[in-house]
This record gives structure tokens, C-alpha cells and sequence, in this order.
């Protein structure tokens, strides 16, 4: 019995034993077991983050998608430079019309009227207030203005702008961003403002385009805190085989800016800076330019001297032809692409004997112009016929009636007896208009009048007390023998 006993618990003991074993071994199985599912779900969980880093992924594609938006940005910006392409490109295409660039005859001032293939004009200042700028609009027929410019804010380019504001559509008004303080100029904004106009402030490099013609944007402002001329917005055209350039009123200073950055400033055409004067048109800048054609903007017997003597022997030195509002009138150049014509108003000959004597040695110069090619073809006919054999005959006309301004009470003060003397063909009938701020004067001793047997007449009257100081314009003009001459004088009232 004892030893079953100890044999029964040996084996309980045993049992124990392997129930404490198993016991063991299940624990130790779950925990491997345990750790797996933590392994496997950390690992997804970790992992599922990554769909989310595609995700990351993903925007950042669409930000690529910006960045080549934005890098289709800039090719806008680099359109600009494609902009000037089109002014190659377009003189293909429009080159089958004809541009017309008129030098319009506003005394002492300036205006250019442009008239692009499409038949969209623009205009390039206005000369003084009522200095004809709007009624020679509408002799060619212009009811609206693509982009009138604003070279600079002095009263013989601002003053008549007003009027032609008030006057014609106008979409876009260009100036160079340079105030000043006159009333011309605040009549400028005003009429701006009332026009609804859209106003650009333009600088160097920027592009205008006219009806597929682009004017490229060589100097604008910042050139001179005292010097306003220098200033000016100075224009570089092209279409097909001509040049323009239009240089405002900038002078040697801008000159030398222009030679010194590199720019191409060749031109076939060139309206002459500052109306002649010598502070303009240094030999080394036109010796960059050669111009074939030179047109200056001046009024007959002006205060000023303009066209100085230095600016004629230059221009003819550099073998330009040279013509001049206030011998030639109005101006007109016609390019069809391959060349250009040039056709003149008949007026009297200027006053300043520099620019008679350039004229006369101009007109024999077209002769050798034909030496250029393009220019032959389309200048030899038109040119060679009206101002070869038409200015002979105007001339010869001129010879026979002429307007020359003996004396001239200027500078005035207000109130005071102003007095004009001219002398011209005995027997011409003669007539004179004063033109102030309010328009034309009326005050006595205006009449017309009849030259004397030595060709003398004068004219004296009162300027007002109340005439706005300022420099006006006096128009005269002459007719015999079937001939007409007018000519615009500037006077000053302080």
C-alpha cells in the first residue's frame, strides 16, 4: 500500500510537472504570437503614412504644374521682346500698305500725325493752343486717335492737345511720367481725365504699337533734373526698308546716353531734335543716325533762331536732305515698304538765311539720293518730280511774293501797343491774326491791309490787361498775283 501510495503521488507529481510545463509553453507561444500582430500592424500603419507621402507626392506634381505655369509666365514677359519680332515680322504683311508720317506745320512747335496701313493714326504732340493741330486733323479726315504721345510737358508740344482731346476719340494718352506746373499743362491732365483716355507713363525699352506698327521706346525721362527737353520720349519706327525717328525735343545729352548704351538709332528719316537747335544734332550722333531725310519743326521768324546754323551745316555735312515747316509747310513721307516718297506744302521761304541756304543746297541732293538703293525706287519718282521740279516753281513764286518780318514789338507787357512790320510785294493784300489763350484777338488795329509801292505794312494793338502772359503766335498772310503765303510769328506777353 506504501508503495502505491508513493508511486500514485510520483506520478501527481509528475502530472504537476507537466501541467506547470504546458503551462509554461502556452504562455511562451502567445507572446511570440503577441508580438507579431504589433509587428504587422506597425508596419502598415507605418506604411500607410506612405500613401500619404505620394499623396506630398502628388502636390508636388501639381506644383510642378504651377511652376510650369510659371515658367509659362515669363515667356509673356520674354514676349515683350517678342513684341519687337512682330515689328519684323509685321512689316511683312503690312508692308503691302503704306504708312504716312506727317510733320504737321504748328509754328514753333511740334506735332506728328502717323498714319498706319490699317488706317489708325496716332499722334505724337499737339503743337501750342490753337496752333491748327485740330483743324489739319480734319482736313485728313481723322475722327479718332489710336495713341496720341506726349513727348514732354512744355506748352509748344501740350498746349493744343487739350483741344484734340476734346476734340477726337482718343484710347490712349503716352507720356513720360514728368509733371509740371503751368496751366498747360494742368489743362493736359484735365483734358485727359474728361476724355476717359487710358494714360501710360512709358520708360526706355517699352514698345507702342500703332495698327501692326510698333514704336520702340529709346529714352523717356530721367535723363535731367533740370533740363526737361532732355527728358523727352524719343520714338524709333520701322516698316519694311524705312526708318523714323522722332526725336521730341532731347538734346546732346540724350544724344550721348543713346551712343553710349548701344541702341540702334539708324534711321532714314529723322525729325530733327529740339527744332533745329544747336543744342541737338551733334555730329557724333548723326554721324550714328545718317539720316537720308531731316525734317526740323520751326516757326517762321521765331525768337529763338531756330533752325541754328550749326544744326544745318551738320545735317548737311552728314548728306541729309533737309526740309523745314517753316519754309516747306507741312511735311508729309509716304513708305510703301520698299521706300519712301516726300511731298511738301508750298509755303514762303523761311527767315533764318541757314536753313534758305540748306534748302536750296537740299533740293539739289536728292539728286545723289537715288545712290540708295531702296530709296531710288520709290523716292526718285515722287520726290524727284513735286520737289524737284515743284519747288522751283515755288521758289520762283516765293521770289515774287514772300512775307519777311522787319520789326516786332515782343517781349510786351500786358496793356501795352503792340507792333508788326513786314515787307512783302508792293500791292499784296495782307492779313493778320493774333492768337492768345481765349483765341483769336480782336482788338483794333487787326484789319487787313495793302503792302505799300516799297512792299511795307504794319499792324499795331493794344494787348489786353487781362492777356494771360505766355508766348502766343501772330499768323500772316499775303496774296498777289494769284499767290498765297502765310507765316506764324510767336510773340511773347510778360
Amino acid at each position: 500500500v506504501a508503495a502505491v501510495n508513493k508511486i500514485k503521488y510520483l506520478y501527481l507529481f509528475i502530472v504537476l510537472i507537466v501541467i506547470l510545463l504546458t503551462a509554461c509553453g502556452a504562455n511562451a507561444a502567445p507572446t511570440p504570437a503577441t508580438n507579431t500582430p504589433v509587428s504587422t500592424n506597425r508596419t502598415f500603419p507605418t506604411n500607410t503614412p506612405v500613401p500619404t507621402l505620394p499623396t506630398a507626392a502628388s502636390e508636388s506634381q501639381p506644383t510642378v504644374a504651377p511652376a510650369a505655369t510659371a515658367t509659362n509666365t515669363p515667356q509673356p514677359t520674354v514676349a515683350p521682346q517678342a513684341t519687337i519680332a512682330p515689328e519684323q515680322a509685321t512689316t511683312a504683311p503690312v508692308s503691302s500698305g503704306t504708312v504716312q508720317v506727317h510733320i504737321v506745320n504748328v509754328g514753333q512747335g511740334d506735332a506728328i500725325l502717323i498714319r498706319a496701313p490699317d488706317g489708325s493714326y496716332s499722334l505724337i504732340d499737339g503743337g501750342e493752343a490753337g496752333s491748327g493741330a485740330v483743324a489739319y486733323l480734319k482736313s485728313q479726315g481723322v475722327t479718332r486717335l489710336s495713341l496720341v504721345v506726349a513727348t514732354h510737358p512744355h506748352a509748344d508740344h501740350i498746349g493744343g492737345l487739350p483741344e484734340v482731346l476734346k476734340t477726337f476719340k482718343v484710347d490712349r494718352v503716352v507720356t513720360n511720367g514728368e509733371s509740371h506746373t503751368t496751366l498747360a499743362y494742368e489743362h493736359f491732365l484735365d483734358a485727359i481725365a474728361a476724355a476717359k483716355a487710358e494714360f501710360v507713363e512709358v520708360k526706355r525699352g517699352d514698345t507702342l504699337s500703332l495698327g501692326g506698327l510698333t514704336l520702340n521706346v529709346l529714352s523717356s525721362g530721367g535723363v535731367s533734373n533740370d533740363d526737361m527737353n532732355q527728358n523727352s520720349v524719343v520714338l524709333r519706327m520701322v516698316f519694311g526698308k524705312t526708318t523714323f525717328l522722332f526725336m521730341g525735343d532731347a538734346g546732346k545729352v540724350v544724344e550721348s546716353t543713346l551712343l553710349a548704351s548701344g541702341v540702334d538709332v539708324s534711321a532714314d528719316i529723322l525729325k530733327v531734335g529740339h527744332h533745329g537747335s544747336n543744342t541737338a544734332s551733334s555730329p557724333a550722333f548723326l554721324s550714328q543716325v545718317k539720316p537720308k531725310v531731316a525734317v526740323y519743326s520751326a516757326g517762321i521768324g521765331n525768337s529763338y533762331g531756330h533752325p541754328h546754323a550749326e544744326t544745318i551745316a551738320a545735317l548737311t555735312a552728314i548728306g541729309a536732305q533737309i526740309y523745314g515747316t517753316d519754309q516747306n509747310g507741312t511735311v508729309v513721307i509716304t513708305a510703301d515698304g520698299s521706300g519712301y516718297s516726300i511731298n511738301t506744302a508750298k509755303q514762303g521761304n523761311a527767315q533764318a538765311p541757314p536753313a534758305v541756304d540748306t534748302a536750296a543746297q537740299a533740293t539739289t541732293i536728292p539728286a545723289a539720293q537715288p545712290t540708295a538703293a531702296p530709296v531710288a525706287q520709290s523716292t526718285a519718282v515722287p520726290v524727284a518730280q513735286p520737289t524737284t521740279a515743284a519747288p522751283q516753281p515755288t521758289q520762283a513764286s516765293a521770289a515774287a511774293l514772300s512775307i519777311a518780318v522787319t520789326s516786332l514789338t515782343s517781349p510786351i507787357a500786358k496793356g501795352g501797343n503792340a507792333t508788326l512790320s513786314i515787307k512783302t510785294v508792293a500791292g499784296a493784300n495782307c492779313g493778320i491774326t493774333v492768337y492768345y489763350k481765349s483765341g483769336a484777338s480782336k482788338a483794333a488795329g487787326l484789319d487787313p491791309k495793302s503792302a505799300d509801292g516799297n512792299g511795307n505794312v504794319s499792324w499795331t494793338w493794344k494787348v489786353g490787361t487781362g492777356t494771360t502772359p505766355g508766348t502766343w503766335r501772330i499768323v500772316v498772310n499775303a496774296s498777289a498775283n494769284g499767290q498765297n503765303v502765310s507765316q506764324e510769328i510767336p510773340f511773347v506777353v510778360q
